[in-house]
């Protein structure tokens, strides 16, 4: 990493999630004084005024102005301090087009997540359980902070577009998976990139399935052999250290998936049909919780949709095939 001479600082914003804690907020300086900036913070007063500090400590001064705002992909942990920004410093906030195709037009973020509700229902999801993700949620309960995001006046940034950051340029790469529209920003000379959450250092970032017509892992997985291919020396995530292998992590998240894939194929052969939730609550995941009813009904929001998204790739490559049985959506193995 010490060949690499990013031009850009960046900072460790707190945010008022404790399982991640902070987001990275990468920072261009530009001789003007002011800043360009990737990602954004939080909704939250105390996410922007330590945002702000902390790009004041390394500038070393006051902050001249905020120019551009990108965002690597639509969560409320990335993108939506913009807001705020946006009436301080009148930045120009840029987004990847997919985003704008996919969350942000299908209503409203809480409608999004409504119709995935919708889905999850379809899959044998209980109504029980139904209820307790909406009470829960984080869309629901920051429902005005993405309302105030997706109120900006957002700027599409489309694949293979350079952007200009302080006096660095970046090239945006298309990146789904994670969600539909998530872009990373690899430097012109190839040494390094801002990866957003496309690849975190030690966690697996969430895939699930949020439209019937989609194939979210599929685009993930493509993703992956497209970074597994770069030559990078390091990439920046959107939480934790930077990553010092990029290329090796990629492969290891494909490995990760595989196995995961393995691990469904092996449930259906075993059980026979199998509803989506079924396969949720049957699978290993890596987590402190003993059994499927003690977790918390929004990590049974993610594990239901990273099945969810593992057999519509089966599906997709024609290994599972689905049945519906008194309004109910179950695979079985081809």
């Amino acid at each position: 990493m010490s060949s690499v001479k990013k031009p850009f600082s960046m900072v460790n914003v707190w945010i008022p999630i404790q399982s991640l804690g902070s987001v990275n907020v990468a920072v261009f300086r530009k001789d003007s004084g002011e800043v360009d900036i990737v990602d954004a913070g939080m909704y939250s007063a105390r996410s922007i005024h330590d945002l702000i500090a902390k790009v004041k400590n390394k500038i070393r001064g006051r902050i001249e102005g905020v120019g551009k705002i990108v965002i690597t992909h639509f969560h409320v942990d990335h993108m939506s301090g913009a807001a705020i920004l946006k009436e301080v410093f009148e930045p120009t906030v840029f987004i990847g087009v997919g985003e704008l195709d996919t969350p942000l037009r299908s209503g409203s973020p809480d409608m999004f997540v409504e119709n995935i509700l919708s889905l999850y229902r379809e899959h044998g999801v209980p109504e029980a359980v139904i209820e307790s993700i909406r009470r829960t949620h984080p869309v629901f309960r920051t429902i005005l902070a993405y309302r105030a995001f997706s109120s900006l006046d957002l700027r599409p940034i489309y694949p293979g577009d350079i952007l200009k950051l302080g006096e660095a340029e970046y090239r945006a790469l298309p990146a789904p998976g994670h969600t539909p529209g998530h872009i990373v920003l690899e430097s012109l000379d190839g040494t390094h990139a801002i990866v957003g959450d496309t690849l975190l250092e030690r966690i697996t970032p969430s895939v699930i399935l949020y439209d019937e017509s989609h194939d979210p892992l599929g685009h993930y997985l493509k993703t992956l052999e497209m970074l597994a291919q770069k030559n990078y020396l390091v990439a920046y995530p959107g939480h934790g250290n930077p990553i010092i292998s990029p290329a090796e992590r990629a492969r290891e998240l494909v490995e990760h998936h595989r196995k995961r894939l393995e691990e469904v194929l092996s449930l259906l052969r075993r059980k026979g049909s199998m509803t989506g939730y079924e396969v949720a609550s049957s699978m290993k995941w890596r987590t402190s919780y003993s059994n499927w009813a003690e977790y918390p009904p929004v990590e049974k929001f993610f594990a239901i949709g990273e099945a969810l998204a593992h057999l519509k790739r089966l599906q997709v490559e024609m290994k599972v095939e689905v049945i519906e049985r008194d309004g109910v959506k179950k695979f079985r193995i081809l």
